[in-house]
């Protein structure tokens, strides 16, 4: 009876192949595109007209399934990936718009838009339990984490107290720092990374 592999990191498929060649495939797959990652996925089985899924042994269970709840740490940090992921794409868009003004500092919006894509497509790889998306996700969250850490510290040392707008300044730097350490340590938590399947 036929099978096929499919890939639980990306939308890789092996062919229909009869026996045990497709676990084999679906190996040299998981060594070639995703080396840290134990294979997994789940198998299609061929039978007539119609093709059945199911988990075989040798592969394991994919992680967002419906049999596995997700916990709440998971779910906060997907939550949050999501919103920060949102909050830093509009303000990117409001970077690159002041591309149209014929300012420069525009140009920051680029990298702003794509750490705030990244934060979005992990976040949402977190609440639907894929491999790697909650450490992909802490190392992502580092970046605010270290940019507001630094501007607090600037600021601190040699800030102009009597401008209308630093302390709201610092109030938006201190915010991003403590909402960037508490996703790190959501992401952390043993119970996300057992979830993930990344211990």
């Amino acid at each position: 009876m036929p099978h096929r592999y499919w890939c639980a990191e990306c939308s890789f498929k092996t062919p229909w192949l009869d026996g045990p060649g497709g676990l084999g495939r679906l190996a040299e797959h998981y060594a070639l595109r995703h080396p840290a990652t134990a294979p997994g996925g789940h198998i299609e089985t061929r039978r007539g007209a119609r093709a059945v899924r199911t988990t075989p042994q040798g592969v394991r269970a994919m992680n967002h399934s419906p049999h596995r709840p997700r916990p709440a740490a998971a779910t906060g940090a997907g939550a949050m990936g999501i919103a920060a992921g949102a909050a830093v794409t509009a303000f990117a868009v409001v970077l690159l718009l002041l591309l149209t003004d014929g300012n420069g500092f525009g140009l920051f919006g680029l990298p702003v838009l794509a750490l705030g894509a990244g934060l979005l497509r992990n976040g949402v790889r977190v609440l639907a339990g894929r491999t790697q998306a909650g450490d992909r996700l802490s190392r992502l969250a580092l970046i605010p984490a270290s940019v507001s850490g630094l501007a607090i510290g600037g600021m601190l040392a040699g800030a102009d107290w009597d401008r209308d707008g630093t302390f709201a300044q610092l109030a938006g730097f201190v915010t991003t720092f403590l909402l960037s350490v508490v996703l790190i340590t959501l992401c952390g938590r043993p119970e996300t990374k057992h979830y993930l399947g990344e211990y």
